[in-house]
């Protein structure tokens, strides 16, 4: 999702990337139940319009990442990316513990990034990695397909809550939350 939408986006497939081995061999499954935009920030549209992007299932632990979405404006290291997980109460809503925090310059995040990015910008009309400010624009995923083996074979089981911030001088202005079970 995260620029708004990439930068969501590439933190929430970083987060199910991290490979530990194949996600048809893990112990897990997980579903995805929710993937949506955060209607806490009420100038979403200012900063990025979600446009038709959408993340389907498409097999065990498979996901699809596809659709266009526009960045209204420049994203450089003014603003920041929010990734928090938070172990997350379905039957009451409520967010629980947090288990995951990363939160770093806009460009740093996109440039360091190894793991989603490259093979993201293969199936997207994303630009290259190295430059700063990431420009505005439109751009497509077509189908960017990952998988949810970012797990330890033993990690708990439940509900978790998956946040993408956008802050822009440390005050959020979009974002996307994303709802997961491992059984």
């Amino acid at each position: 999702m995260t620029n708004l939408t990439f930068l969501w986006l590439t933190l929430v497939l970083c987060f199910i990337n991290v490979s530990i081995g194949r996600a048809e061999d893990k112990p897990y499954n997980v579903e995805l139940n929710s993937f949506d935009k955060n209607s806490d920030f009420e100038n979403d549209g200012k900063w990025v319009d979600w446009g038709t992007l959408r993340m389907k299932k498409v097999g065990r632990n498979k996901f699809t990442l596809a659709g266009d979405f526009e960045f209204k404006l420049n994203m450089g290291d003014e603003q920041r990316i929010s990734l928090q997980v938070f172990v997350y109460d379905s039957n009451n809503k409520q967010k629980g513990m947090l288990v995951m925090n990363v939160n770093k310059p806009f460009c740093q995040f996109v440039n360091e990034d190894t793991d989603t990015y490259p093979y993201l910008k293969e199936a997207s009309n994303l630009p290259d990695q190295g430059g700063c400010p990431f420009p505005k624009g439109e751009y497509t995923i077509n189908n960017y397909e990952l998988e949810t083996n970012f797990l330890p074979d033993d990690a708990p089981k439940g509900d978790y809550l998956i946040e993408l911030t956008t802050m822009d001088k440390d005050t959020g202005v979009a974002g996307l939350i994303a709802i997961v079970t491992l059984t």
